[in-house]
C-alpha cells in the first residue's frame, strides 16, 4: 500500500504539502546522516565514547525514485522529472485551445545561474501520525530514460538529493494520478546533418533499444550557516549520452557507422521519439521528443545479438552545436497543465 506523493516548493528547502501522487517506487537512502562517537585515547577497548557522540553531517542522497518495467513510465511524470533535472519554471503551451494538449520545452540551460525546481517529496504505507516519511529540497542529480521496442517497456529513474528524511503524517492526496503508458515499440530515430534538419532522416525498422543517461550537474551544497541541512544548490556542467541498439543491415545504418570510423569528426543531430497515438481531447498526442546534437563516442558492430540478427551499440554524446546554440532540447506534450 505504499504511496510516493509530491508537492513543488515555492521557496527551495522549504517543505510542502504533497498535492500529487505518483505511480512510481521510491528508495530511500541508507542513511542521512554521520552520526560519530569520538574514541581516541580513552583507553578503553570499546573504542567509542557514548556522551561525546555528536551528528557530523545531515544530507540525504541517493534516493531513487523508480517507474519499475511492469509499471512503466508515463508521459505524465516528465514534466516534473525534466523541471527538476534540467530547467524548472516552465511554462507549457497549449497546442490547441480548449483541448488540454500542453507542450512542455526543456532547451539546455547553458549560461546563467540554475533554475531547477525543488519539490517535498512523501512516501509511506499509513495515513496516521508519524506513519510516513518526507525529504525536502529533492532536485535530480541523474535521470535516466530507456526502453526497449522488443519488450515494449520504457523506465524513468532518477536519483535525487534532499534536505534529511523526516517522520511525517502523509498529505491525503485523493485523486489518483493520470497515467498514459509510454511504449518503447512506438520509439522512433532519426539522425541528420543540421540541428534545423532534425527529423527528417529516419532510421527505419533499425532501433531494438535505448538509454539516455543524464548527468545534471545538479548539487546541493552544505556552507557554513546556522543550520546543519543544505544552504543552496547550484548546477555545474551536464553530461548526456544517448546509447542506441541498432539493427546492422538497416537503411541508413551503415552511414552512420561510417561517421564514426572517419579520421573526422562530423556532428550528427539525433531524435529519439515515442508518440503514443493516443489523443488529448481532440488536439495532439501524447509525446516524448528527445533532441540531441553530438557526436558519436563509441560503436560496436557486432555488439550483441537479437534472435540471430546483430545489434549494432552506438553511443553519441553531447555538445554544444554553435549553429543551432543548442546542445540538447527535451519535450513533453501530454495533459499536463502544472507541476
Amino acid at each position: 500500500m505504499t504511496k510516493v506523493q509530491y508537492g513543488l516548493e515555492g521557496t527551495h528547502g522549504t517543505a510542502v504539502a504533497a498535492d500529487t501522487r505518483l505511480m512510481a517506487w521510491c528508495t530511500m537512502p541508507e542513511s542521512d546522516r554521520e552520526v560519530i562517537i569520538p574514541g581516541a585515547g580513552i583507553g578503553q577497548r570499546v573504542p567509542g565514547l557514548l556522551s561525546a557522540a555528536y551528528v557530523r553531517r545531515v544530507l540525504a542522497e541517493g534516493i531513487r525514485l523508480e517507474t519499475p518495467g511492469e509499471s512503466g513510465a508515463y508521459y505524465q511524470i516528465f514534466p516534473l522529472l525534466f523541471s527538476l533535472a534540467i530547467k524548472g519554471s516552465i511554462s507549457p503551451s497549449e497546442q490547441n485551445s480548449g483541448e488540454g494538449d500542453y507542450l512542455w520545452t526543456f532547451a539546455d540551460p547553458l549560461t546563467g545561474s540554475e533554475t531547477v525546481d525543488t519539490m517535498t517529496l512523501e512516501m509511506g504505507d499509513g495515513t496516521g501520525a508519524n506513519e510516513g516519511y518526507e525529504m525536502a529540497y529533492c532536485a535530480i542529480s541523474e535521470l535516466e530514460i530507456a526502453g526497449n521496442a522488443d519488450s515494449g517497456e520504457v523506465t524513468a529513474n532518477a536519483t535525487l538529493f534532499g534536505d534529511e528524511v523526516a517522520r511525517t503524517q502523509l498529505t491525503d492526496v485523493g485523486t489518483m494520478p493520470t497515467a498514459t503508458a509510454v511504449i518503447g515499440k512506438l520509439a522512433r530515430v532519426y539522425v541528420d546533418d543540421t540541428w534545423a534538419g532534425l527529423g527528417s532522416n529516419e532510421l527505419e525498422n533499425a532501433l531494438l533499444d535505448f538509454t539516455l543517461s543524464v548527468g545534471t550537474g545538479v548539487h546541493p551544497k552544505l556552507r557554513g550557516s546556522s543550520q546543519r541541512t543544505i544552504d543552496s544548490h547550484d548546477q555545474g556542467e551536464m553530461e548526456v549520452t544517448l546509447t542506441l541498439g541498432l539493427e546492422r543491415g538497416a537503411s541508413g545504418v551503415a552511414t552512420e557507422e561510417a561517421y564514426y570510423r572517419a579520421t573526422t569528426v562530423t556532428s550528427r543531430f539525433v531524435r529519439l521519439e515515442i508518440d503514443s497515438g493516443i489523443a488529448i481531447g481532440s488536439g495532439d498526442n501524447h509525446k516524448l521528443t528527445l533532441d540531441i546534437a553530438g557526436a558519436w563516442m563509441s560503436w560496436h558492430s557486432l555488439g550483441r545479438d537479437q534472435d540471430g540478427n546483430n545489434i549494432a551499440v552506438a553511443t553519441l554524446r553531447a555538445g554544444y552545436d554553435s549553429t543551432g546554440t543548442h546542445a540538447f532540447t527535451f519535450k513533453a506534450l501530454t495533459d499536463v497543465a502544472s507541476i
